[in-house]
């Protein structure tokens, strides 16, 4: 399985840049162990993957009563993030930019902003499956937890990614049991996995981060700080809505490009199964184990 896990981090580790080469969406990569069957599957259906060069991506945005959506749903503007849990760049986003436009912004009443995943690989796939779960209201601080510690559950010394989840959902209050339990969800991970390559069609999608802005797609050097609260004032102004004041941008303090932060230093690890939040993360909520385990029940799949 070592071998198996390596040669995945590889791939995630060669592919983690904005674009990947040749627009294409990863299948899902073999992985193994533990009895997950999506895990071992090679890949989710037998369609074409390939985001054709000649894509036009569609500008119509529903957001449905099962997005994760912070903000007033009301808000002039709307701001999707695809997000792959896997890739460095949007760890990188989530942790020094959204924060900064959700205090400008969102919190203003300005702008409401819909989380998505974007699955590069099956790891991703996995990280979405053990989001669902937990409670709703845990999913968004589990999945930044992913994002903010991902040189702690992906770098491991052993290139155990599996245990490295494990641990990451025993801090959000996951049992092991339950854990195991949650991985064998295949139609679930199935159904994940269909959604996020579906939605790389729709929106000719071939790097994360990406984002739909009014349903305008934003890409590459269009999701820097600077660049994002240009296009958001924009949009403001052509609703007729007052734009907040300044967002103060700190380029100086602002972390290397791909780096994680750090866990809190001298944090205690809880017992198996008791919730314990991450740093500046509230603590996730697991949702009730179900009476018996599930039958076998999950792409920007490409890297940012």
């Amino acid at each position: 399985m070592n071998s198996l896990v390596q040669n995945i981090m590889a791939w995630i580790q060669k592919t983690d840049k904005r674009v990947l080469a040749g627009g294409g969406i990863a299948l899902l990569l073999l992985l193994g162990g533990g009895g997950y069957y999506f895990l071992t599957s090679n890949k989710i259906d037998d369609a074409d993957q390939k985001i054709a060069d000649d894509c036009v991506p569609s500008t119509s945005v529903e957001v449905k009563d099962t997005d994760f959506v912070t903000g007033d749903k009301n808000a002039p503007v709307t701001l999707v993030e695809y997000l792959s849990q896997t890739c460095s760049h949007c760890a990188e986003f989530r942790r020094t930019e959204i924060p900064k436009i959700e205090e400008t912004f969102v919190k203003t009443g300005k702008l409401r902003i819909v989380f998505r995943e974007m699955h590069r690989n099956n790891v991703d796939v996995a990280a979405s499956v053990l989001g669902r779960c937990l409670t709703r209201d845990a999913f968004l601080p589990f999945t930044d937890m992913l994002l903010t510690e991902q040189q702690t559950w992906m770098m491991r010394e052993d290139n155990d990614v599996v245990a490295g989840l494990r641990e990451m959902a025993r801090r959000a209050g996951m049992s092991s049991a339950d854990f195991d339990t949650c991985l064998k969800k295949q139609d679930l991970a199935m159904e994940l996995a269909k959604a996020s390559n579906k939605d790389a069609h729709t929106y000719c999608i071939t790097g994360t981060p990406t984002l739909l802005l009014n349903g305008k797609k934003i890409e590459g050097g269009g999701t820097s700080l600077v660049e994002l609260d240009k296009s958001i004032r924009a949009e403001l102004k052509a609703a007729g809505v007052a734009e907040p004041a300044p967002l103060v941008i700190d380029e100086a303090a602002a972390p290397a490009e791909g780096a994680a932060a750090p866990a809190a230093e001298g944090a205690a690890a809880p017992a198996d199964g008791a919730s314990a939040p991450a740093a500046e993360t509230p603590a996730a909520t697991p949702a009730e184990a179900p009476a018996a385990a599930p039958a076998a029940a999950e792409g920007k799949k490409p890297g940012k």
